[in-house]
């Protein structure tokens, strides 16, 4: 079985989620794995260091799951 997701989490803002989710999907690239980052939460910055990443548009699940009046 091939997984097709990994989900980075911490029980806290300031653990390194974003650090070791950038350096997981630059390396997957760098191996020839089409990857691609997805977010959930209000910092909108993270999807453009997953883009840079991965070459690949990131999404942020927040902008998908939530009504737009929502969003702030």
């Amino acid at each position: 079985m091939t997984p097709r997701a990994i989900i980075v989490g911490a029980p806290r803002s300031g653990s390194g989620k974003t650090s070791v989710t950038v350096g997981l999907l630059r390396a997957f690239a760098r191996n020839g794995v089409k990857v691609r980052g997805v977010k959930s939460g209000p910092d909108y910055i993270d999807p453009g260091f997953h883009e840079a990443a991965t070459g690949h548009p990131a999404l942020n699940l927040d902008s998908w799951a939530m009504h737009p009046s929502l969003l702030s």
